[in-house]
């Protein structure tokens, strides 16, 4: 069938359980945009309204793989709520469809910008597309639609995002120096790209990030081997140039160099034998000590490595570590433009509920910093400070000893405990049905079917904990162990309880969060 794109929306009904079907769209004869989409004009359980404004003012010819009746409704406006049961309240959600990796993060002109791996017509990975988000304080979200779309070399995965404030790539006009943004054209992941390879492609916004343009001359770096993807680009100040860490294939990274952010050599490859995809690659001072520097070299999985790097070469001065020991948190990507040695990421959270219409969540923003814990150099992460001031209905207590249980009535789905004990007393900390055990004999820390080693510093155990919906993010040994634990949340279960044979807490504070989505 055929219409005239003359709105901005597409309106696709969905069932979870129909048949996948592929729609392909054609302009002038040739297929310009494929998705595929679970189709259901009967009983659907959703509608997605899908971004076609960029065809406004052409006729296009929609086909679909199998023989059924096509309907396109058109529409403006898309208003939809933040509705489910289980939707988290102090966790980025897209309104509709899938999200995945964080992409193009950067921090401009007051604005905190958050793009995101997108399906927009399912729950489920598919159709990859950059939605977008942006806030003014890291916590509070305004999501803003998709910003950049499948075409001829294909789908759009991941990739970063950098302020060009002087304009060295030439793509700024008028004065305005423009925001560019590092993308995989993931070549074969759609018909319309059908037989394409894997490149780095560049767009560019001079709008703020509203508008995001591809640059004419794509792909500015070509196939490599395999689906190498996820350019993370940092500026290098000692050098002035840029460093772009890519992943390969296996375990193997690569880092190259450019001076004006378009023309890039190889100069490394690197190894993290126990992880994959989406680097990230950046400095941080050791212990707050800016006179102390060293570089973080980091993938998908949360394994990592600390070393020196002086703009052509990375030294790592530590064997591989982890970070994350949980069931869900993936693909953590830093903010760029913060200046000032101050380093804040977040990572997507692997967590498809049933019934509601949409996948997946983003961790609260992470403040990261490299420690000495208990002798050893280590990546630590805690949420971003930004939340601090957010905290409601807050409940303080100072030391006390806990004989076989101690409970506390909270308020809130969203719930923020945190915890100074002693170490040497295994403990269990329950709330809304989820269980966080120390065992002090082993010296781990268990949640689910998750654990790790913790041993407390000074002979005091820090666990911090951020309990949502569908998600908690647990912190211990001053942020060097975090576990991000998908779970479903049991309202009835709103006691927070301490169980132990006998424990001395130093210090508990529990605090309620409110809603950080509009």
């Amino acid at each position: 069938m055929k219409f005239l794109c003359d709105q901005k929306y597409i309106i696709l009904p969905a069932s979870f359980h129909a048949p996948k079907k592929r729609l392909m769209f054609f302009v002038d004869g040739k297929m310009a945009y494929d998705l595929v989409v679970s189709l259901d004009y009967d009983k659907p359980d959703y509608r997605f309204p899908v971004n076609m404004e960029r065809f406004i003012g052409r006729e296009i010819e929609v086909t679909c793989d199998h023989d059924i009746d096509i309907v396109i409704e058109k529409a403006d406006e898309a208003a939809l709520d933040y509705d489910g049961k289980y939707r988290p309240a102090s966790h980025f959600t897209a309104k509709r469809g899938w999200i995945n990796d964080p992409n193009g993060c950067v921090y401009h002109d007051g604005k905190y910008l958050m793009y995101f791996q997108h399906n927009p017509a399912a729950t489920t990975w598919e159709n990859m597309h950059w939605g977008a988000a942006e806030s003014t304080d890291l916590v509070h979200w305004t999501e803003k639609g998709d910003a950049l779309f499948p075409d001829e070399r294909g789908t759009m995965f991941s990739g970063s995002a950098i302020f060009d404030e002087r304009n060295v790539s030439g793509l700024g006009k008028d004065g305005v120096a423009p925001i560019l943004f590092f993308y995989t054209a993931a070549g074969g992941t759609s018909e319309t790209s059908k037989n394409q390879p894997f490149t780095q492609c560049l767009a560019y916004s001079l709008d703020g990030g509203k508008t995001l343009i591809k640059y004419d001359k794509n792909p500015i770096l070509g196939h490599i081997i395999g689906e190498n993807r996820d350019p993370k680009v940092i500026y290098y100040a000692q050098d002035d140039s840029y460093i772009m860490a890519l992943y390969l294939a296996g375990h193997e990274f690569a880092l190259f160099k450019s001076k004006n952010l378009l023309d890039w050599k190889e100069i490394q490859r690197i190894e993290l034998p126990n992880d994959a995809e989406c680097p990230d690659f950046y400095p941080l001072p050791v212990d707050g000590d800016r006179d102390n520097v060293r570089w973080v070299f980091t993938a998908a999985s949360d394994r990592y490595m600390i070393g020196s790097f002086d703009g052509n070469k990375y030294v790592p001065e530590t064997e591989e570590k982890r970070l994350n020991y949980g069931n869900a948190s993936y693909a953590a990507q830093s903010w760029s433009g913060f200046g000032d040695m101050r380093r804040v990421r977040t990572a997507f959270v692997t967590c498809v509920i049933p019934g509601m219409p949409f996948g997946c969540l983003m961790d609260l923003p992470q403040e990261m910093s490299i420690k000495h814990v208990n002798g050893e150099l280590c990546l630590c992460a805690e949420p971003v400070r930004e939340i601090d001031h957010l905290l409601v209905y807050g409940d303080h207590f100072d030391a006390f000893e806990v004989n076989k249980s101690f409970k506390h009535e909270t308020s809130g789905k969203s719930i923020d405990v945190r915890l100074l004990a002693e170490a040497g007393k295994s403990f269990t900390v329950s709330l809304f049905g989820l269980d966080v055990k120390y065992d002090c004999e082993k010296q781990t820390l268990s949640c689910l079917d998750k654990e790790a080693k913790v041993t407390g510093t000074d002979g005091i155990m820090d666990i911090r904990i951020l309990y949502d919906t569908v998600y908690a993010e647990i912190f211990a040994d001053k942020g060097s162990v975090f576990m991000g634990m998908t779970y479903m949340q049991d309202l009835t279960m709103n006691k927070l309880e301490f169980k132990t044979e006998k424990l001395n807490v130093k210090e508990l504070a529990v605090s309620s969060l409110g809603k950080f989505y509009e």
